[in-house]
Parts: C-alpha cells; structure tokens; sequence
C-alpha cells in the first residue's frame, strides 16, 4: 500500500504537471536568485527574507506628481501593449499615465516632470531588484534629448542614484534616452535591474560595475523609502517643445523566499522544474520496463516452448546481450546521441528503444526457466496429447501461469531505469532543454555544491534526489508485494 500511494501521487503529479506547476520552468529570474522555499521562513535563519514585492502602484495618479518650470501634466487613461506591461511586473492592462506637455529652453537642462511613491520596505535586503517605466514621446521639436531619470530616497535621507545620463545615454544594455532608442509614437520600456552594470555604476561609482547582489547595499534598511521618476529635457539650440506619456513606474523587488522549493542561480522556479521532471522518470520508467518485460517474455516463451536450435539460437544471443556492460555502454550511446541536435530531439524515446534493447535478456532467462518448469505439467501434458498445438498451449496455459513473475519483474524493473536516466541525466546535463530531477541534480552540482554564501542551495538538490529515491522504492515495495501474492512459498514464509 505505501508502494501504491507514492506511485499515485507522483502518477497524479505528472498527469496535471500543466495545472500544477507554475511559471515556465525554463524562465529565469521568476524571483530572486537562490530563494528558500517559503515555508522555510519558519526557521529563524531564514524569517524576514523577502517575497516578491511590487512596491508601488501601476496608476500615477496614485504617486505625487510635479510639473517642472514650463511644463504641464494632466492623468490619461494609458494602454500600453501586454508585451510591454509584462516586462513591468504589473498584471493590470489599463492605468492612469502622465500626459506631460513642456517647454524647453535652448541649451538648458529642464526636470519637466516629477513622480515619486514613499512605500515601506520592512524585511531583510533583497539580492536584486529591478525598475523602470513605459514612456510614449508623442512629439520632439528642437530638443537635443530627454531622458529618465531614477533615485531611491532611503529611510537615513542618503539619495541612490540609480541611472546616470553620463553612464547609460550610450549604452547598448539600456535605453532611458530618445537618443538612445526611445522611438516617435511607440510605447517604449525603459528596464532597468541592479543586475546591470551600469546601474551598480550610476549608484556606486566605477567601482560598482563589480559589485554583485547589489540589492544587499542598496536596500539595506527598514523604514521609509520613496522613489522618485524624473523627465529630463535637454534644450536645443533654441526654445523646444516636448510632449509624451509616461506610465506604469515600477520597482519590483526579487524575493529571497519563493515557492514550494524555492528558485535556483537565475531564479527558476524549482516546483516546475520538480513536478515537469515527474514526467519523464514516470514515463521512462515505465515505458522501459514494460517494453523490457514484453520483449523478454515472449522470447523466454518461444524459448521454452520451441526448444532445440530456436531455444539455444535465443540464449545465445541473450548471453551476448548479458555480457555488455549496460552503463558505459549507455553513456556511449547517450553521447554520441546528443551530438546529432536531430536524433536529441527525441532523447528520451532513444532512451527507452536502448533501455528495452540492453535489458530484455535477463527477462528472458527468467521467463524461459518459468515456461520450462511449466510445460512439463500435467495438464499441457494432457492438452498437447488432445492435439492442442503451441499457439493455443502458450496461450491457455504457459501465459496465465508466468503472468505473475511477469507483473513482479515489471515492477521491480521501474526503479532500475529511473535510477538509470537520472544517472544519464546529471552526466549530460545539456542534451536536451526538458527539466528533468536527473539534470537539476546536475545543475545543482554545478552551481550549489560550491554556493556556501548561499548555504550550498541545499533545497535544489534535496527535492529531486528525495524524489528518485522513493519513487524507486515504491516500485521495489510494489514488487516485491506482488511476488509474495503470486508465490505461494513466500507466502507460507
């Protein structure tokens, strides 16, 4: 019964791994790198870690706004395209932006307009976050250029500068200017994270284009922080004009607790990953052992049945098959698979044909030792002497009866072949782009064994080897139950 109960729970886990994963295991930075899970905020080590956060409102009619000198600012209603909102954060499709009309001076430098939001950060500093707006620029006359510009107040009064015209108005990493990509009557996304170097620059220095997890200096207190959007306009070489939309400010904050399981280095959530690799251990298991057991039953049958030059031409060849070391040899293979990006595609059915291949002789010998006890017996004595021929003998008589050691090998094969793909898994981590808990073994291996700043990551790899473990044991419990059904002797032990 516990054998059952971990086969169905992982069964029902890869069935609806669509409902119950979560983002795209393969989309990175759904939340901070290297987050716990979120029930481990239990333990006094990990509480006051950070969840996601959006920590401001998507409408600026909920922020303080300010015209510059010249300059006005009425709230629309903004719909900018989904592809661009989502890169924001922000679920919401409609929101209240800025619609700021200013003049500009020649040959000055003019703040036309001013947002900020004073929101409360109280938990511990997050590794990364990231900030940006929407801006639409409707029209540009005898302006040299316009830009965002970002600061974050923190609760001490000290101003983090968090763009710098200077550093980024060139940059090919980032586009905060017109000149540099804002284009005449498209929603432009100005997206920025303490990822990019240039931001760490414009906060820290030269020095800080280094710096890493710069979320840890920058958020570093609890209180009070308000962050503050600027347009800036550069004049032209005489009096200018200016007008454009800005909308859906943001700052969102990369959590350090995330989830079931928590993310890995570039903040994939480890539960999809996790449920998503359910389904090829499910499958390859199970798949592998029952083409395995069909195969080698039926040549054990022919062999045991047919006898003579059929019975020794078939155990000859199983004795070929039984010598071959099955490891290397799939290692071999595994490789040689994974240098045609054709033949990759479809890896893990080339997983199951080689599994089925290298592993049908042992059935077999199993299954034909069963069927030659069994052919001796009474009753296929009696049946062969009515005229019965070996078709309906195999049928009525020699099937029923190895039907049990068929259903005991099944099981007890499962295991052998998760355990198996897992190994060729974490030894080829980069075969194929399918999640499985062999290759997130094999990544957690690379990156958390040595991660002990980030306490080795233990949650990355303890899921999936827990996993493979008592999937495994589930079935060896399964088999073995149903040899001691099917085995009297067992039984009466």
């Amino acid at each position: 019964m516990t054998g059952v109960v971990i086969i169905a729970f992982f069964g029902l886990m890869a069935l609806f791994a669509p409902y119950l994963a979560g983002p795209s295991p393969s989309q990175t930075y759904v939340t901070g790198p290297w987050a716990v899970p979120a029930w481990a905020t239990i333990f006094p080590q990990y509480s006051g870690l950070p969840p996601n956060l959006e920590v401001a409102p998507s409408s600026l009619s909920s922020w303080r706004s300010a015209a510059g000198p010249g300059a006005t600012y009425e709230f629309v209603q903004a719909t900018p395209p989904l592809s661009a909102i989502s890169k924001t954060g922000y679920s919401t499709s409609s929101a209240a932006a800025a619609l700021i009309s200013a003049s500009v001076p020649p040959g000055s430098e003019e703040v036309v307009y001013t947002a900020n939001y004073t929101f409360s950060y109280n938990y511990k500093p997050p590794y990364e976050f990231k900030f940006g707006a929407l801006v639409l620029p409707l029209s540009v006359n005898n302006v040299s250029d316009f830009y965002l510009r970002f600061l974050l107040v923190k609760p001490d009064g000290d101003v983090v500068h968090l763009t710098s015209y200077e550093i980024m108005s060139s940059s090919f990493e980032e586009d905060i200017s017109y000149n540099n990509g804002f284009r005449l009557g498209n929603w432009n996304t100005v997206y920025l994270s303490t990822m990019t170097p240039d931001v760490n620059s414009a906060a820290f220095g030269p020095s800080g284009a280094g710096i890493f997890n710069s979320g840890l200096r920058i958020l570093n207190e609890t209180g009070n922080y308000t962050l503050v959007v600027q347009v800036v306009a550069l004049g032209g070489s005489s009096p200018g004009s200016l007008k454009l939309e800005l909308a859906y400010p943001f700052l969102f904050v990369y959590g350090r607790q995330y989830g079931l399981l928590g993310s890995d280095n570039r903040g994939r959530d480890l539960w999809s990953q996790f449920v998503w690799g359910s389904r090829i251990s499910m499958e390859v298991g199970l798949l592998a052992a029952l083409f395995t057991v069909v195969v080698g039953m039926y040549i054990g049958v022919i062999a045991g049945v047919f006898g003579g030059a059929v019975d020794e031409t078939l155990m000859r060849i199983a004795d070929i098959f039984l010598v071959i070391p099955f490891l290397p040899l799939a290692i071999i293979i595994v490789f040689m698979i994974t240098q045609s990006a054709f033949l990759a595609k479809d890896l893990y059915i080339w997983l199951i044909v080689l599994f089925t291949v290298l592993s049908w002789p042992a059935i077999a010998r199993v299954i034909r030792s069963q069927t030659l006890t069994v052919k001796e017996r009474g009753y296929v004595e009696a049946a062969r002497a009515l005229g019965a021929g070996r078709g309906h003998i195999i049928s009525k008589h020699i099937l029923p009866n190895i039907m049990s050691l068929v259903y005991a090998n099944l099981a007890l094969n499962v295991p052998g072949f998760i355990l198996t793909e897992a190994a060729l898994d974490f030894l080829f981590p980069g075969a194929s782009a399918v999640p499985t808990w062999g290759r997130i073994l094999s990544k957690a291996f690379d990156y958390a064994s040595s991660a002990i700043y980030y306490n080795f990551g233990w949650w990355w790899f303890i899921f999936p080897g827990i996993a493979i473990v008592l999937l495994s044991l589930s079935f060896v419990l399964l088999g073995y139950a149903l040899d001691e059904i099917f085995n009297p002797r067992l039984r009466q032990r």
